[in-house]
């Protein structure tokens, strides 16, 4: 606790209120007792009752408190030199008034925590050996005295350890607590759910190193873990809903629960109580991704995305872990409805760019085509033309048309499409038409496959696949030299996979760069990345001398 206290202004009153408790107690114990006849005795219970209630008086004053705050450790030395007297004053070992120390060890455990239930423990055990020595080895030898004086020493030392240990899980969680007002960390700059600090967070709160992140998104078809250990992360693609079963037991999916693989022991949050859960919470497949001896799992979660966070072999386990993990649940699941409502702000944004883009695009640079198309068309019939300039004209005309019709598409894709999804076409014709252009403007061999050959994809994401593949074309025959590019087209299992081929002199570098490392390498065209990333999807690269390949793969639900 770093020296504070547990409750404040309010253990002050607790510990007054208790000292002048045991004080009216400690007087009729003297009245009772055979002591009275011992000097001084007397004076130190009437001054120590006199003591305690105008201790207990100033703790009504929060000023007053403030003021005895700041002193409390000199109080409780006065205290417990009051005791050691009278304990010293009345027999010794067999004395009645042992018991003063075990109730100034628990009000030192209010005050100071785990710190403070260590030090009074040890100093009254190391107050009480004289006594003991005296009746076991002294001059006033007593078996009853000493079985007295050893019972007194094992229950101080069970007292001291359990409240020590009750402190410090007190100041575990005002830890953990205080932890949770740490901020999450900024979100990814990519547009991607911030489920890496999500899983941070968790795992700061916890004090763990170990940790799993599991969400699934609405649209998408694939669930996706996030795993830390061995500080880096690492992103597993999973089949949806654990294969055959859930990923969580649905008993439990939507509660905080502690689970122990080893006694197949699952507790869970169910309200405000603490119930037992299923023997095997977790799939198989989830369960041993990563080994552990013992798991937190926190459900969480926006209208868009399910998800689990997972913190593995966390220190001092406890039921209170399900009461903070229900707290990490609720900061987890607002930071994903945050990314959810900035996603949904930039779409909206980007869609009214596209919507006036389209507008300047259709009034300018269309109307330009489409007037120096005709332009062209008159100087071709111009009976004054050279017959050999008329070929080239009427090349550069169908290029000017080219461009123009796929300006057009592009203006489309542009515009919203008012509610009605768009008529999905043969990505075969699409490609195929995009190749004999692309062959005809760079002078070289285009090949284009299509497999199955029925393959359909909407229009807005052949648009988008058509423009990767014209930078693809122009990056190989403007860096490559390439003679010849052939793209190929796979759908299965719900994905799409293009490959464009090259032969011409490859990347900057030789090898392969996966999926997570194409930024990186810098090789990697920003506009072609940023295409393949808005479609959901994953690029690599691989380049030799003989040539270079890029390879996309993108779900077909996006597409």
């Amino acid at each position: 606790m770093n020296g504070g206290y547990l409750f404040s202004v309010r253990s002050a009153r607790v510990v007054a209120l208790g000292r002048a408790i045991l004080a009216v107690f400690m007087l009729f114990s003297f009245l009772l007792g055979p002591y009275k006849e011992h000097p001084g005795v007397d004076v130190l219970i009437a001054g120590n009752l006199a003591w305690s209630l105008a201790l207990l008086a100033a703790t009504q004053s929060r000023r007053l408190v403030y003021a005895l705050m700041r002193v409390a450790a000199p109080l409780a030395g006065a205290d417990f030199a009051i005791y050691t007297v009278l304990l010293y004053a009345t027999s010794g070992a067999n004395s009645p008034y042992f018991s003063p120390f075990i109730v100034l060890t628990l009000a030192a455990t209010i005050q100071w925590g785990s710190r403070g239930a260590m030090a009074l423990g040890l100093l009254t055990l190391v107050a009480f050996l004289p006594a003991g020595w005296q009746v076991g080895f002294g001059a006033d030898r007593d078996a009853q005295a000493a079985q007295s004086f050893i019972l007194r020493v094992g229950y101080t030392g069970i007292i001291t350890v359990s409240l020590a240990a009750f402190g410090r899980h007190i100041e575990r969680v005002v830890q953990e607590l205080s932890r949770l007002s740490d901020p999450l960390a900024e979100e990814p700059s990519d547009g991607a759910p911030p489920v890496r600090e999500c899983l941070r967070h968790a795992m700061s709160v916890f004090r763990a190193e170990r940790g799993m992140l599991l969400w699934e998104e609405e649209d998408e078809p694939y669930a996706t873990l996030l795993t830390f250990a061995d500080k880096r992360f690492l992103e597993h693609r999973l089949p949806p809903g654990g294969g055959d079963d859930d990923w969580i037991h649905p008993d439990v999916a939507e509660s905080v629960f502690l689970f122990d693989p080893q006694s197949r022991t699952t507790l869970a949050r169910r309200g405000r109580r603490t119930a037992r859960g299923p023997a095997a919470p977790l799939a198989a497949e989830l369960a041993t991704a990563l080994p552990f001896d013992r798991v937190l799992v926190i459900p969480a979660g926006s209208r868009g995305i399910s998800a689990w966070v997972l913190v593995l072999d966390h220190r001092e386990p406890a039921t209170e872990d399900l009461e903070v993990g229900a707290m990490v649940s609720a900061q987890v699941s607002v930071a994903l409805e945050r990314w959810e409502s900035q996603r949904a702000r930039r779409a909206s944004l980007a869609a009214e760019d596209r919507i006036r883009l389209a507008r300047d695009l259709h009034d300018g640079v269309l109307q330009f085509l489409a007037g120096a198309g005709l332009q062209l068309d008159s100087l071709a019939g111009d009976a004054r033309l050279a017959d050999g300039l008329r070929p080239r004209i009427q090349q550069m005309r169908q290029s000017f048309s080219d461009e123009a019709l796929e300006l057009r598409s592009f203006i489309t894709t542009l515009r919203p499409a008012r509610g009605v999804a768009g008529p999905r076409q043969p990505l075969a014709d699409e490609l195929g038409q995009l190749a004999e252009r692309l062959g005809r403007h760079w002078t070289i061999e285009v090949q284009a496959d299509v497999t199955p050959i029925d393959l359909r994809v909407s229009q807005e994401v052949g648009y988008d696949l058509s423009r990767i593949v014209r930078e693809a074309v122009a990056n190989a025959v403007r860096h490559g030299a390439a003679g010849k590019v052939t793209v190929t087209a796979r759908g299965a299992d719900d994905r799409l996979n293009l490959v464009i081929t090259d032969n011409g002199r490859g990347f900057a570098f030789q090898g392969e760069v996966g999926a997570g490392d194409a930024d990186a390498t810098g090789a990697t065209p920003r506009t072609l990345t940023e295409r393949v990333r808005a479609l959901g999807g994953r690029l690599e690269l691989k380049s030799s001398a003989k040539g270079a390949s890029v390879i996309i793969d993108v779900p077909l639900a996006t597409a």
